[in-house]
């Protein structure tokens, strides 16, 4: 009796073990369906609205993460590009979308899969531009001193640019260079300051400069190039590498154009179609990031 009273408990406590054990490996193996992408919403506050922007991604997320077969989906913004690693490396968010720049400095590669931007149209960049205008002299970087600058706001690659091309060539930060510094919102208004004299050089995003010549062809003999950035995008799009659905996500983000509300959602946000990029393509915001940095100590 002694013996099957042992070899009863012995047997429970092995079954206990292995249903525990069997519980805790499904939860370890078993991922969160839900898909939460996090946005990091300064840069994008010029075009459209914090509400617009929960309301547009959330119907349309939802749509994406339906079509694959995940349960759920949500939309986060950020206004801190700090709290919004930290969500993405915990697993709050596993989609993120936010500046190239932005994310070569504060995301950790080892959590980055590659992902998607969206683009003007096949074969086009987005630089970042350096503008002046055609009356005041200025032809290259060495001109620039005492003049008026307006730099746009919450645009961390323009500012990092600007300043790498103003240490190398004054050995001062950019700050202490220009007369007067004026930080806008938006590109076009950015533009046309420059196109009205408010200025004497600007910083803007090459596809929101093409759109203001195609509405005011006199801008071509106001304002000229002096210096470009090459980017594709103002966002970048990544996903977190262990998020089980990853790929089956992108690959539906890529064929998004073809539909109505597809076309719909990037005309929204000033794009033609969307490219898959690789995390390999922050190497080249890694080199500028580190250029500035050395640029500063000298």
């Amino acid at each position: 009796m002694k013996t099957i009273t042992r070899f009863s408990i012995g047997y429970l406590l092995f079954a206990l073990y292995c249903c525990f054990f069997t519980a805790h490996a499904e939860e370890h193996i078993s991922p969160d369906p839900v898909m939460r992408l996090g946005i990091y919403y300064p840069p994008i506050s010029d075009n459209v609205s914090r509400a617009d922007v929960v309301v547009s991604f959330s119907l349309w997320v939802q749509e994406q993460a339906e079509s694959v077969g995940v349960k759920a989906a949500d939309v986060m913004l950020f206004d801190s590009i700090e709290e919004m690693s930290e969500a993405f490396d915990s697993g709050i968010i596993n989609i993120i979308s936010a500046p190239p720049l932005s994310i070569a400095l504060h995301f950790s590669r080892e959590n980055l899969a590659d992902g998607f931007y969206g683009i003007r149209a096949p074969g086009k960049l987005n630089s970042v531009l350096l503008l002046a205008r055609t009356d005041k002299n200025i032809n290259s970087i060495e001109n620039l001193r005492g003049k008026r600058l307006i730099i746009p706001e919450h645009h961390e690659l323009a500012e990092m640019f600007l300043d790498t091309l103003i240490l190398k060539t004054y050995h001062v930060p950019y700050k202490k260079l220009f007369s007067s510094i004026d930080l806008l919102k938006k590109d076009k208004r950015i533009v046309l300051d420059l196109f009205f004299d408010k200025a004497d050089v600007a910083l803007v995003n090459e596809g929101a400069f093409e759109l203001m010549k195609e509405l005011n062809p006199q801008l071509n003999e106001k304002i000229k190039i002096i210096a470009s950035y090459p980017t594709k995008s103002k966002s970048y799009a990544y996903v977190n590498k262990n998020y089980p659905f990853r790929q089956k996500i992108i690959d539906n983000y890529l064929s998004m154009a073809m539909s109505v509300r597809g076309r719909q959602f990037l005309s929204l946000y000033q794009q033609d179609l969307l490219e898959s990029c690789s995390v390999k393509e922050l190497d080249a915001y890694d080199e500028l990031a580190k250029e500035h940095q050395q640029l500063l100590k000298k």
